[in-house]
């Protein structure tokens, strides 16, 4: 056996779906999908221009030769009732950052072992290393990208993927051969709430809910207009609608597994509990392990709860609502004080 079959051999032992390793070079044809993007989207240089050094991540590390690339399958995990829908499963489930997830000491083991054949092995600073993830697992035959722009395995799209770069030349290119959409299928385009995904493959991540409700207030953008605020619905963390309403992920998520830690980090992640909690109590829970928003942008959760509050309303939600008028942050009292105008709640 060589040492590209070991390696998978060992990623298997360890519970991932699939893996396979390309070499850098294999990324370079990640610019010219990322040109054709940004040229399709009027702010597209804004919103994706800084991806281009992903084409290349041994421009910045030369030591980098080869991506080893591994499927972590989160679709196995029990997603609770209360939650479905209201948070993106992708970061319910991400084991990056979470040290209580299997998956984190999964790639500690699996780092340690390339280690033992000789390889040194560079994972990124808690997050990933800045190389095309789907791109990466495309050219290494692990599947397909599809049009909602989701990279699928056998097992649909639900998956993390695993990169942990190497300085040997290595390669193992999967044969896994996935029927392509249908030229007739418009699901996930009909099915995203902000219409974003305007056409296939093609969308602008500014107007994602999951961008939204995350990584839109680390970029100065937190607030939400009023027309995204009502599309934004009851997501408060995420959004998965152009996947759940993909027709090859259906009767994929398996569940079967509680994911370790989330049914006690559940009552942090309830709208009302959001706006009782202190944003020291919030950084502490939601902001450890929903790491995208950053700490000094917490106060977006409260935006998020308002949000989401507002678009479920019940008669209970009054007195959480009510706390926003006296939040410490301007955005959040501002915020409270349109909810309450709008659904006509007595300050």
């Amino acid at each position: 056996m060589n040492t590209e079959d070991r390696i998978r051999e060992k990623a298997l032992e360890l519970g991932y779906e699939d893996c396979g390793i390309v070499r850098v070079g294999a990324l370079a044809g990640f610019r010219e999908k990322l040109e054709e993007r940004i040229s399709r989207i009027p702010i597209g240089e804004t919103v994706y221009g800084s991806f281009r050094g992903y084409a290349d991540p041994s421009a910045a590390n030369p030591a980098i030769k080869s991506i080893v690339v591994a499927i972590v399958p989160t679709y196995r995990y029990n997603v609770p009732d209360e939650f479905e829908g209201a948070y993106g499963k992708t970061y319910m489930f991400d084991p990056r950052t979470d040290h209580g997830a299997p998956f984190f000491r999964v790639r500690k083991r699996f780092c340690a072992f390339l280690e033992s054949l000789g390889f040194t092995c560079t994972v990124g600073e808690g997050h990933d290393i800045p190389a095309p993830a789907r791109w990466a697992s495309y050219q290494a035959g692990l599947g397909t990208i599809r049009r909602n722009n989701f990279f699928y395995t056998e097992k649909g799209s639900h998956n993390r993927i695993e990169m942990i770069a190497v300085d040997g030349e290595l390669e193992l290119i999967r044969d896994v051969r996935l029927k392509d959409c249908p030229e007739n299928c418009s699901k996930c385009i009909e099915a995203c709430p902000t219409h974003t995904l305007s056409a296939p493959y093609t969308m602008s991540m500014i107007g994602c809910i999951s961008f939204q409700t995350n990584l839109s207030a680390n970029m100065g953008m937190g607030v939400p207009s009023p027309e995204m605020t009502e599309q934004i619905g009851r997501r408060l963390y995420g959004c998965d609608a152009c996947q759940d309403a993909c027709p090859y992920n259906k009767g994929r998520w398996t569940g079967g597994e509680d994911f370790p830690g989330l049914a006690g980090l559940a009552p942090s992640m309830r709208p009302e509990n959001i706006m009782r909690a202190s944003y020291d109590e919030i950084g502490k829970t939601l902001g450890r392990k929903y790491w995208y928003i950053r700490p000094e942008n917490l106060w977006k959760w409260k935006l998020n709860a308002l949000t989401v509050m507002m678009n479920g309303y019940r008669e209970d939600y009054d007195a959480p609502i009510r706390l926003g008028l006296e939040d410490t942050n301007e955005n959040v009292r501002n915020f409270a004080r349109g909810v309450c105008a709008k659904l006509g709640i007595e300050r």
